[in-house]
Formats: C-alpha cells, structure tokens, sequence
C-alpha cells in the first residue's frame, strides 16, 4: 500500500500501480529521499529503468549495487568520503537524461535518520525536487547495525509513505541551506512517526 499527496502523483508511481509503460514515460523526475536502513523500499519503486541510485566504494556499497543492478536500476558509484565528484558527475548525468535518483539521505554511515546536506546540492545541481519516502513494515527485523537497517518479514503487509516535493533554490547561503537540511529532516521524521503508527507493528 502506497500513501502518495496529490502534489506528488506526477513524480511517483509503485510497482504495485499498474501503471502501463506508455503512463510511466510520462513520469516526471525527482529525488527519492530515504533512509539508509529502509532500503527495501527500492523493491516497490518504479519505472526502474528510469532511476539511478548512488552506492558507495565500500564492500557493503558493491553488494548494494549489485543488487540494484540486478533489480534493474542504473548505479552510480561515490560517497562523501571516496569517490563524492565522480558519483555526483553521474547522478547529474543521469538527472540530465530525465532518470530520477535514489538517494539514502543519512548514507553511507549515518548517524541514522540525520539528514546531509548532500541531497540538497544534488537537488540544486540538477533542478529536481526531493521526494521523501519512508515505509513501514507490519512484521520486521532490525540488524544491528549503525542504521538499525529494518528487515520485513516475507509476504508481510507494508506500507509507503510518500511527502510533498520539496523545491530546492538555486542560490542559497549556507544559513538557509542547513535551516532547509533540518526541515527534511524533521519532515522525514514527520512522515516516519505516521508510518510507524499505520499497523499494529510487531518488530524482533
């Protein structure tokens, strides 16, 4: 199940849509915004031939790639601390050739949920708006790991949450930046809270 704002409906459609392929060429491109440790939610996002995700050079960041590659998405590789210019060079690229971007907002190494300012550049460089997206699973596991990476149960109901597109000026100091960094934040938690509240979750 999908919760989607109508301001958002021309940039977001699920696999479980069913939208035909002729409707899905006109989905517009955006900026996915999630967390690192909700992953899973790059299984029900789709035109997949129409996004790209960013993965780091770190071994966990060549599994993820894999596994996106192998689901159909474009992969482009680079983080903060090791390959940033040459992984934002192809998000730009692919952002230019109308492919929307995936990108875990509090990646690669957290601290969990606590947005970067990263997505905020990416956002002005390209001129897409972010769309945040959290989920939540009825039944999941949690990993012990920095970003309590969340492990639904198989077949289990969930649902996504998707925000309002959030529109990122050109020319912003760094004043108005970090005030923005913080309000995705806090929205993003925002939508979390509501997600969590959607079941009677059981987590192990």
């Amino acid at each position: 199940m999908s919760v989607i704002p109508q301001s958002a409906s021309d940039y977001v459609k699920t696999a479980a849509s069913g939208t035909g392929k002729d409707k899905m060429e006109l989905v517009k491109p955006a900026i996915y915004a999630y967390f690192h440790g909700q992953m899973y939610i790059l299984l029900h996002l789709t035109p997949r031939y129409k996004m790209t995700a960013i993965a780091s050079n770190s071994r966990d960041g060549e599994m993820i790639a894999r596994a996106g590659e192998d689901m159909g998405y474009q992969v482009a590789r680079g983080s903060r601390t090791e390959g940033g210019v040459k992984g934002a060079l192809h998000l730009i690229s692919a952002a230019d050739n109308r492919q929307s971007l995936l990108f875990p907002v509090d990646g690669p190494r957290g601290p969990n949920e606590k947005v970067k300012g990263e997505i905020l550049r990416i956002a002005q460089l390209t001129g897409l708006p972010i769309i945040p997206v959290v989920a939540r699973a009825r039944t999941q596991m949690k990993a012990k790991t920095w970003d309590s990476y969340n492990c639904p149960v198989l077949n289990t109901a969930m649902v996504l949450v998707f925000g309002e597109p959030v529109f990122v000026e050109k020319e912003l100091d760094k004043e108005q930046k970090e005030s923005l960094r913080l309000e995705l934040e806090t929205y993003m938690s925002e939508l979390k809270a509501k997600a969590d509240q959607f079941y009677d979750v059981t987590t192990t």
